[in-house]
C-alpha cells in the first residue's frame, strides 16, 4: 500500500496532513497578509468553473458546512479545525470517526480540514491530490502540501484571522505535541487555540453511526509467540530503566500487541477501542463493556489476581479521571505518555492534559519498538502469511489475465471482491488488511483510488491495471502491488515501469550498517526515474505490523525481525499509473570483509511475480537482471510448490510464464 507520509508543515510534525479550500478571501485586519496563500484559488481546481461537468463522486457538503458554521458562531469561535484522527491517533479511523470526510466528502486516509466563517480548507499530500480535488465540492480550496505556493495550517490561520480570534479544536483528536505547537504559534499572534468539547461535527452529524459492539478476542501464542504476562515484565523492565512509575499506552495497535487481544472496531484493522495502564504491579485495561467476553476475562486472568499476573478491567471513559488520580498518589513520581515518533502521532492532547504537569513525562513507546521487532514465531507468521498470501494473488490473477484477454468482462469492483474471495479461501484468513486499490487506466493514477460505483471502470487490453492488496490472516499481515498490462503497452509504460522496478530492486538489494534509516536508502529507488525527469509522490516504505496496522510506525533505524515495504511508482495523471510493492524483512548479511560490522539487508517474502512485458531488459544492469531472474526462480519454486499442494493449477501456469528467465 502506497507508503504513508509523515509530513511538516511551518515546522510542525503532523502525522495526519490537511487539504485546503477557500472560494474567496475577503478578511477584515488579517495580522500577517500572505501572498502565499493568494497562490491557492479555485481556479486550480478541478471542474470548478461554471458549466463544467461535475466527477460522479463529488460530495456537496454546503449545507453541513453551514451547520458547522452556526455551532462555531454559537461557541465564539473563528474557526475550527477538523482532523482526520480518533482518540487515539489512529491513521484509519472507524465509521463513528470519519468527521472530516463527513464535513468534506474526501474520503482518504490523511487530511485535515479548517472551517472558518466565510472559508473552508483541506490539506492533504501528495498521494491524494487527485481524488481530493475530484470529491471536495468546489466550495472548498485543496491545499496541496509541498507544493508551491501552499501555505500551512498555521500560516493560512495567521493571515486569515484577527488579534483576538479563537480557534476550536477537540482535545481527543490532537496529538499533544501537535496541539502544544499550534497553540504556541497561534498565541504568537494573539490567537486564541481553544479546546471545545464535545466536537462540533458531532453536534450537526445527526445520523453518525453507533461504534462496534463486536468483544475482542485472544489471537492464540502460537502466534505472538509471547504471551502477554512476558510482554508486561519486558515493558516493566524497560520502565524500571527509564524511571517511569505509569506507563500510558494509548495507541490501539500497542495495546492489542501487549495483551495479544485483536478486534474489530476499525475497518481492516483488527484492533478494539482501549486504553491500558501499566504500572510496576498492576495492568488496567479501559474499554467499553461490550468488549471484554468471558474468554477474555480467562485470558487475562481478570479477578484472579491474588494467584497470578491479572488485568483490571475499566470503564473506558474512565482513563480521565484515572490519570488526575495521580496527582495525589504518593508512590507515582513519573507518568509516562507517548510522544511523536516516525509515523506515530503519539497521545492526544486530552490525555496530555489529564497527567498531573509535575508527574508528566513525554517519549516514544518501548512498545513502539518492541511491537517492530518482531520475535522468531511473529517472523515465520509473517512469512508463512505472505505465501498464502502469495497463492491466493497468483491464483486470482492467473484468472483475471485469461478472461480479460478471452474477452470476458471485468472491472474494478469484481476484481477487488474476487481477489477477497480468493484469499478467504486461506487458513486463518480474518479480512482485508485495507481497502483493496483496484484501479485501470486513468485511475491508477490516483494514487490511494478506491473503487466506487461512481468511478468503476472496465479491467481491458488498453492500459494499466495496477491492483495494490493485502489481507489481515491471524498469524500475519500482507501487503502487495503489482501493475500489470492485459494488451500491448506502449513503449513509455514500459520504461516507466521498467525504472520503477530497477528501483524497487536497488531498494532490496541494499546493504547497510546497523543504524541506516529508510532516509539513508530511500535515493536508491527514486534514482532510476530522477534520471529521467520522473518521481513519485509517496513514501518509499512503511512498516507492517503482524496482525496489526498495514502502515506500522517502526524505529527510525532498521533492526533485525523488521518488515517494511519497498514499492516505488509511477503516475501520469489522467493517463495510467505503475506501482510494483514487495515487502521486504530485514535480516543479517553475511560480507567478505568486517571492518562495518555487523551488515544488514533485506529479504522478500512476498512472492508475486512482475510482468515481463512491461520489462525493457536493455535498461537493467546486469546484477538487476541476476537478481530478478533469481527472485523469479524463488516464486516459482516456493510459491509455485504450494500451488500444486492447493491443486491450483491455473495459478501454477500462470506462475510458471510469469517467472521464465530473462536473458542478461
Amino acid at each position: 500500500m502506497a507508503s504513508a507520509v509523515r509530513l511538516v508543515i511551518a515546522g510542525i510534525a503532523l502525522v495526519t496532513t490537511v487539504h485546503g479550500t477557500v472560494v474567496k478571501r475577503e478578511v477584515l485586519t488579517p495580522n500577517h497578509p500572505s501572498p502565499l496563500t493568494r497562490n491557492v484559488t479555485l481556479d486550480d481546481r478541478y471542474n470548478c468553473l461554471p458549466g463544467d461537468p461535475q466527477p460522479p463522486n463529488r460530495v456537496d457538503t454546503a449545507e453541513r458546512v453551514a451547520r458547522l458554521r452556526q455551532e462555531i458562531a454559537n461557541h465564539g469561535l473563528s474557526a475550527f479545525i477538523v482532523p482526520t484522527d480518533d482518540d487515539h491517533q489512529s491513521e484509519y479511523v472507524g465509521e463513528a470517526d470519519e468527521r472530516r470526510k463527513y464535513i468534506t466528502g474526501f474520503s482518504g486516509s490523511a487530511g485535515t480540514a479548517v472551517v472558518l466563517m466565510e472559508e473552508q480548507a483541506l490539506w492533504t499530500d501528495g498521494r491524494y491530490f487527485l481524488q481530493a480535488d475530484e470529491q471536495l465540492d468546489c466550495s472548498w480550496l485543496l491545499m496541496k502540501a509541498y507544493m508551491p505556493g501552499t501555505p500551512s495550517i498555521l500560516q493560512w490561520l495567521k493571515d486569515s484571522l484577527p488579534s483576538g480570534a479563537r480557534v476550536g479544536a477537540d482535545p481527543t483528536l490532537t496529538s499533544a505535541d501537535t496541539w502544544v505547537s499550534y497553540a504556541n504559534a497561534l498565541a504568537a499572534d494573539n490567537i486564541d487555540l481553544v479546546p471545545v468539547t464535545p466536537n462540533l461535527v458531532d453536534l450537526i452529524w445527526t445520523d453518525r453511526p453507533a461504534y462496534p459492539s463486536d468483544p475482542a478476542f485472544p489471537l492464540e501464542l502460537k502466534f505472538t509467540g509471547k504471551s502477554w504476562e512476558e510482554k508486561v515484565l519486558e515493558v516493566r523492565d524497560e520502565m524500571r530503566t527509564a524511571g517511569t512509575d505509569v506507563l500510558v499506552v494509548s495507541a490501539l495497535d500497542e495495546v492489542a500487541w501487549l495483551l495479544n487481544l485483536r478486534g474489530s472496531d476499525i475497518p481492516f484493522n483488527p484492533v478494539f477501542r482501549s486504553y491500558a495502564l501499566v504500572t510496576m504491579n498492576t495492568v488496567e485495561l479501559f474499554t467499553p463493556a461490550e468488549k471484554v467476553s468471558a474468554e477474555v476475562e480467562e485470558h487475562l486472568h481478570v479477578n484472579q489476581c491474588e494467584e497470578m499476573l491479572c488485568v483490571t478491567i475499566q470503564n473506558y471513559d474512565d482513563i480521565f479521571p484515572r490519570l488526575t488520580s495521580f496527582e495525589d498518589d504518593p508512590l507515582v513520581s513519573t507518568v509516562t505518555i507517548s510522544s511523536s515518533y516516525s509515523f506515530t502521532s503519539g497521545a492526544s492532547y486530552a490525555i496530555y492534559n489529564a497527567v498531573p504537569a509535575s508527574k508528566r513525562r513525554q517519549a516514544a513507546s518501548p512498545i513502539l519498538f518492541m511491537k517492530g521487532r518482531k520475535n522468531e514465531v511473529e517472523v515465520q507468521g509473517m512469512t508463512n502469511a505472505h505465501l498464502k498470501d502469495a497463492v491466493a494473488l497468483c491464483d486470482f490473477l492467473a484468472l483475471l489475465e485469461n478472461e480479460v484477454i478471452a474477452g470476458t468482462y471485468w472491472d474494478e469492483l469484481s476484481a477487488a471482491a474476487k481477489s477477497e474471495e480468493f484469499r478467504s479461501q486461506q487458513e486463518d484468513f480474518l479480512s482485508l488488511s485495507f481497502d483493496t486499490i483496484s484501479a485501470s487506466g486513468p485511475n491508477a493514477a490516483v494514487i490511494h483510488y478506491s473503487p466506487s460505483p461512481e468511478t468503476n471502470r472496465q479491467i481491458d487490453d488498453q492500459s494499466t491495471y495496477l491492483l495494490d492488496s493485502g489481507a489481515q490472516y491471524k498469524d500475519g499481515t500482507t501487503d502487495i502491488t503489482r501493475t500489470l498490462h492485459f494488451g500491448v503497452p506502449t513503449s513509455f509504460q514500459i520504461e516507466a515501469y521498467t525504472r520503477v522496478l530497477m528501483g524497487a530492486m536497488d531498494f532490496a538489494a541494499m546493504v547497510f550498517p546497523v543504524g541506516f534509516t529508510l532516509g539513508d536508502i530511500d535515493l536508491l529507488a527514486r534514482r532510476p526515474l530522477y534520471e529521467v525527469g520522473l518521481d513519485y509522490r509517496h513514501g518509499t516504505s512503511h512498516g507492517i505490523g503482524m496482525c496489526l496496522f498495514v502502515h506500522e510506525s517502526a524505529n527510525n533505524a532498521y533492526e533485525i525481525g523488521f518488515f517494511g515495504s519497498d514499492e516505488p511508482g509511477y503516475y501520469e495523471d489522467g493517463e495510467f499509473g505503475i506501482r510494483l510493492e514487495t515487502t521486504l524483512k530485514v535480516v543479517h548479511k553475511d560480507t567478505p570483509h568486517d571492518f562495518v560490522s555487523p551488515m544488514l539487508g533485506f529479504e522478500p517474502v512476498a512472492l508475486v511475480p512482475f510482468e515481463p512485458k512491461l520489462i525493457n531488459t536493455t535498461l537493467l544492469s546486469r546484477q538487476q537482471c541476476e537478481a530478478l531472474n533469481a527472485y523469479h526462480a524463488t516464486v516459482r519454486d516456493v510459491v509455485g510448490n504450494e500451488l500444486k499442494n492447493q491443486e491450483r493449477f491455473e495459478g501454477y501456469d500462470w506462475v510458471l510464464r510469469k517467472t521464465e528467465p530473462l536473458l542478461c
